[in-house]
């Protein structure tokens, strides 16, 4: 059984019930971290495979950094996390063959397009690498960012030939384009500064960062 599958969503929440409908392997807890501000969200379909369901309706776009981490902290017990975007699918074995590849020790990428979409992160990364940068907002480089701090760390991910379907850039194609486009060279920024500075802290939170960056 999969411990923990983190999921978070701003718009396209028709594909979100998708992706949990393509869940054929047991799931002992799934957290769909709203970005969106869908507090009447309900999974209609109630898929046998998934054990608990936890929906966590944000006042306003904690971002994926940010989701991702609460994900985490929120199950803090779980030997690995696996980590989707909503508008995956899973396909054929894709989610046993997550759970019999990723253990506490393990950065496990998938063979989506981008590798990034899915994923899973172990528990002794996360001690030894530490989270997610949330300085990065609201999304993009967060993933370039971490697997930079790994490599400089001596850790690599694994790409696996775990299969998922991908509708990239969904939530861009779904009117988020034009504030991209202004933020996306700022996360650029923010990393190739860390890289200069060998900065290989998870960095921190900035409020001025999220009001700048802002796509509420």
């Amino acid at each position: 059984m999969i411990p923990a599958l983190i999921v978070p969503v701003l718009n396209g929440h028709n594909l979100l019930d998708e992706m949990l409908s393509s869940i054929n392997y047991p799931i002992e807890n799934v957290i769909v971290v709203d970005n969106g501000i869908k507090a009447d969200w309900e999974y209609w379909n109630k898929n046998p495979y998934i054990e608990n369901l936890f929906h966590l309706p944000m006042p306003s776009n904690m971002g994926v950094p940010v989701s991702w981490n609460l994900g985490i902290k929120a199950l803090p017990f779980a030997d690995y996390w696996l980590i989707v975007n909503n508008d995956i699918r899973f396909i054929n074995n894709s989610l046993k063959e997550f759970d019999e590849q990723s253990n506490a020790k393990t950065l496990l990428l998938s063979n989506g397009s981008p590798r990034w979409c899915a994923f899973s992160i172990g528990s002794e990364i996360v001690e030894s690498i530490g989270l997610f940068d949330e300085a990065i907002y609201p999304a993009y480089f967060e993933d370039t960012e971490y697997e930079w701090r790994c490599n400089q760390k001596g850790v690599l991910p694994l790409l696996s030939n775990i299969d998922i379907e991908h509708e990239n850039s969904s939530t861009l194609k779904g009117g988020y384009e034009e504030k991209n486009s202004k933020t996306f060279p700022k996360n650029m920024m923010y990393l190739d500064n860390k890289k200069t500075n060998n900065d290989l802290t998870q960095g921190d939170w900035s409020l001025t960062i999220r009001k700048d960056n802002s796509w509420d």
